[in-house]
């Protein structure tokens, strides 16, 4: 606290003790009370004249009172806690500077710079929502015996072959204006599909490019490890028949070095993903997928936590590199490389295993991810049921929980119903 505001939280008091003095002796003259406690004489005969003091008049001299600034203050913290907080043009305009000045006024209230929030990726933040996710993922390492050798994430992300990365630069103290860095500008896509597991090592990647032939340069002039799989599509985006490919890839690559009966593969809600062929793939070869919540991936997926970003960063630097060397376009030729050696500087084993971490996943730490969220929005649970009309409560025994105990003999078809009806009766408590 500032030297002023002492100074004047002092005059304050000691001018309430003379005023109360003079009230309980009213033959005290007010010179002398003045002198004693040390305060104005004409700002003494002043407030025992009966006339207010500056600090009291302040709520009367403003456009609203105490108690309706009060409500506005709830109102506008009530509106930042649910993820709705008001712009300043949102606040209605008193008079001139009465904003700026009534946010001052109320030291709860600040003003700050918003980023714009998907309202359903929002509401998925809901604790119990990722409660109920964290409950289904031990339930399932229970029921099929999956050890931590045998989690695995996976998940697609794109790349434009020609654009680098957004970041920061030394420019001359004289330019006002943002500066430029010249890119290839190439917009074609490539899909990239890939997997990471628990202990800390990536499945090698499945690349999708656009095009119809593979060409021979792809391979001759890139030398990319022999276990990395390229597929083609019209538009380099990826479809039920290459995601099925990119299953069998990921078979291959990991069957050998399975620890347990079953693989637990962890993924988005991708229609790519869930496709029949899918998913009677996975039931032929013991591997049991599990599907996130819907518009959660940014709290509960390992490889959006912790891989795809510093993946994206470093391709976008050696795509600099490339523009410093004179290449100003960028084809499948020079991505191949390119893409190579972002991958090797990124998907390194303390980046996975943090990237596990960080998705509260290994080691198994729901309220890690729960105490991340600060939007909770007060409305229900993502999963609505349809309104019936309304009966009073009748006291019912409790349902029967499912017995994650399974024995090994039980049949493939037995175990994925158990699992559709888990995860039912999850989602809808």
């Amino acid at each position: 606290m500032c030297t002023k505001q002492i100074s004047r939280q002092y005059s304050e008091g000691n001018m309430l003790l003379a005023l109360r003095t003079l009230q309980t002796d009213p033959n005290l003259k007010l010179r002398p009370t003045a002198r004693l406690y040390k305060v104005n004489y004409y700002a003494l005969r002043r407030r025992h004249n009966g006339i207010q003091s500056q600090r009291d008049w302040i709520p009367k001299s403003r456009k609203l009172f105490n108690l309706e600034e009060h409500i506005i203050v709830r109102f506008i913290l009530d509106l930042d806690s649910r993820g709705f907080p008001p712009r300043l043009r949102g606040v209605e305009e008193m008079g001139k500077r009465w904003l700026s000045n009534f946010v001052k006024r109320h030291k709860e209230l600040k003003t700050r710079y918003f980023r714009r929030y998907d309202y359903q990726r929002a509401k998925c933040e809901h604790p119990t929502v990722i409660r109920n996710w964290f409950r289904l993922v031990e339930n399932t390492i229970a029921k099929y015996g999956i050890t931590l050798a045998d989690i695995y994430n996976f998940d697609e992300t794109g790349f434009m072959m020609g654009v680098i990365a957004n970041g920061m630069v030394v420019a001359g103290s004289e330019r006002r204006a943002r500066p430029n860095s010249v890119q290839p500008g190439n917009r074609e896509w490539v899909t990239v599909i890939q997997a990471i597991n628990a202990e800390g090592w990536a499945i090698p990647p499945f690349i999708i490019g656009a095009g119809q032939y593979h060409l021979s340069n792809w391979y001759r002039e890139n030398n990319l490890p022999d276990d990395w799989a390229i597929a083609t599509s019209p538009n380099g985006w990826t479809d039920n028949e290459l995601g099925l490919e990119w299953l069998k890839h990921f078979n291959r690559c990991t069957a050998n070095r399975s620890t347990g009966p079953y693989r637990l593969l962890i993924l988005d809600g991708h229609e790519n993903h869930h496709s029949v062929d899918f998913e009677r793939y996975c039931q032929e070869n013991k591997i049991t997928t599990l599907c996130m919540p819907p518009h959660s991936s940014h709290l509960l997926q390992p490889l959006d936590i912790g891989c795809f970003g510093m993946l994206k960063k470093a391709y976008g630097r050696e795509i600099e590199h490339l523009i410093r060397c004179s290449i100003t376009h960028v084809s499948k030729t020079e991505f191949f490389p390119t893409f190579y050696a972002a991958f090797k500087a990124t998907m390194a084993e303390r980046n996975i295993k943090a990237a596990f971490k960080g998705a509260g996943l290994v080691p198994f730490d729901p309220e890690s991810v729960v105490s991340k969220p600060d939007v909770q929005l007060r409305t229900p649970t993502p999963v609505e049921e349809e309104a019936g009309p309304s009966t009073p409560w009748v006291q019912r025994r409790p349902r029967r929980c499912l017995k994650p105990n399974l024995s090994l003999n039980t049949s493939i078809d037995e175990l994925e119903d158990t699992k559709v009806a888990l995860q039912c009766q999850f989602w809808k408590h």
